[in-house]
């Protein structure tokens, strides 16, 4: 008896589901390319990968949504120079290992940053210097004019109160 494999059965859709917002680049990179290496690079995961083809290209397109095939394309064959490794990787480690590839955002604020420990700091500095002793009644009281002076000067405070 021959078995078909069924991405032979299941044709693959040129347009995701409602929905399910993916490019069709991403999914005949997917179906045709991806699936195939990484049932060749791990046989124990071919039969998971053939089953439901469509289905897994439309779950690893909304995972990987926003990264390049190159990029997905060298995560996945860096994943494949484990020896150790036994089955194709999931698309959540994939773009864990995408996103630790790529450079970090950085992130501007719109002025000057402070966090809510230096406020308290502030604060409890205040107070010291003020009565000599720290009480945290005081120290409170402190902070609230702390953070309505840095709220006036435009400042951004950032954390919270523990």
């Amino acid at each position: 008896m021959t078995m078909t494999p069924s991405s032979e059965i299941i044709p693959m859709r040129s347009s995701p589901p409602a929905g399910q917002p993916q490019s069709d680049r991403m999914t005949l990179f997917l179906a045709n390319e991806l699936f195939p290496l990484m049932a060749g690079l791990w046989p124990a995961s071919a039969s998971q990968l053939d089953v439901n083809a469509q289905g897994a290209a439309v779950a690893w397109g909304a995972m990987l949504r926003g990264l390049s095939v190159a990029l997905v394309r060298d995560v996945v064959m860096t994943m494949a120079e484990d020896t150790d490794r036994q089955f194709a990787p999931r698309p959540a480690e994939v773009r864990a290992s995408a996103l630790g590839r790529q450079p970090a955002e950085v992130v501007t604020s719109a002025g000057p940053c402070v966090s809510i420990r230096a406020c308290e700091m502030m604060a409890e500095a205040r107070v010291f210097q003020r009565d000599r002793a720290v009480l945290a009644d005081a120290v409170a009281a402190e902070l609230a004019l702390v953070l309505a002076e840095k709220a006036r000067q435009g400042v951004t405070v950032t954390g919270k109160i523990v």
